[in-house]
């Protein structure tokens, strides 16, 4: 966001006063005060640059500048507080939001992600803030610190981004998403009707295709083939922008039934997730033991 930070600050300098700056900021925020932020009290002009200054430090965080930003676009060609606002160069600072995925929805005043890219159709585009209820899906490389151990550093570097790629792959064909990934594993997420699913065949497909992986793509040492395991649950998690910083009980669950109920190459899903499977796909898990009190099933391939 840097590069656009920069253009915005150019914008507002070369568009508007400083009066018409405030003016905005206490309509995205009503506690937004430019005498207070800027330090310089209710009798001293605020130069237009120390204005610009001030709405990129109060709205710091990517959801208020974004939100900030719509809301100024939204009121391009009408009246403020210091006259009417009439930007320059704001095509591009769409168009520099536009190559970072957020897509600009005139009719709501505000930014979105474009979703072209995540090959996620009917997720819709999900509020910050709100609960949604999804088929989380915890990946988990065997061992990882051991073919660390084992192998040349490049090799392992190498083998696994290309894991995170081919698991990516597969997780995007069944309309899910990787919220985050580490270097021994991740976790991804399926919305809809059929996400839990789109989950388990999901996986399926990477379990079934990693020997290919292990052929074609692994760099480590023979003895050294990729290994996954696979923990699946469905239920709610309040939605971030930062996706690798959301968590929820019951995301945390299916981590610790990858971590407590899955072997090698093996998927386990609880019974919650498990109810929810087409019949023809939950007739091929079997029961396992139980995990805190709760019934767990799995899948081999």
């Amino acid at each position: 966001m840097k590069d656009i930070r920069k253009a915005l600050n150019d914008l507002l300098v070369i568009s508007m006063n400083t009066d018409q700056m405030n003016h905005l900021g206490r309509d995205v925020d009503p506690n937004f005060d430019m005498a207070r932020v800027s330090g310089f009290g209710e009798k001293i002009v605020i130069p237009r640059k120390v204005a610009a200054d001030c709405i990129l430090s109060y709205f710091a965080s990517e959801e208020k500048l974004l939100e900030f930003i719509a809301y100024m676009i939204s009121r391009n060609g009408q009246g403020a507080s210091g006259g009417v606002i009439r930007l320059k160069g704001s095509e591009r600072l769409l168009e520099m939001l536009r190559e970072n995925k957020w897509i600009y929805d005139p009719r709501m005043a505000r930014f979105h992600r474009d979703q072209s890219e995540t090959k996620t159709s009917g997720w819709g585009f999900m509020k910050q803030g709100e609960d949604y209820s999804l088929a989380f899906c915890s990946i988990d490389i065997v061992s990882s610190s051991e073919l660390v151990k084992t192998n040349v550093k490049v090799d392992v570097e190498t083998t696994l981004k290309r894991l995170r790629l081919y698991v990516q792959s597969k997780v995007n064909s069944w309309n899910g998403r990787i919220w985050f990934w580490y270097g021994d594993g991740g976790l991804a997420a399926f919305y809809g009707e059929s996400s839990v699913s789109q989950a388990v065949l999901s996986m399926i497909t990477t379990l079934s295709y990693l020997p290919v992986f292990n052929i074609s793509e692994n760099e480590l040492r023979p003895e050294s083939d990729i290994k996954l395991r696979v923990g699946i649950h469905y239920g709610t998690v309040e939605y971030a922008g930062d996706t690798g910083k959301m968590s929820s009980p019951d995301l945390k669950l299916s981590q610790e039934i990858e971590k407590y109920c899955a072997d090698a190459n093996t998927i386990a899903i609880s019974e919650a997730a498990l109810n929810l499977l087409q019949q023809e796909i939950r007739s091929r898990f079997v029961s396992a033991a139980d995990f805190n009190s709760m019934k767990t099933y799995k899948y081999y391939p």
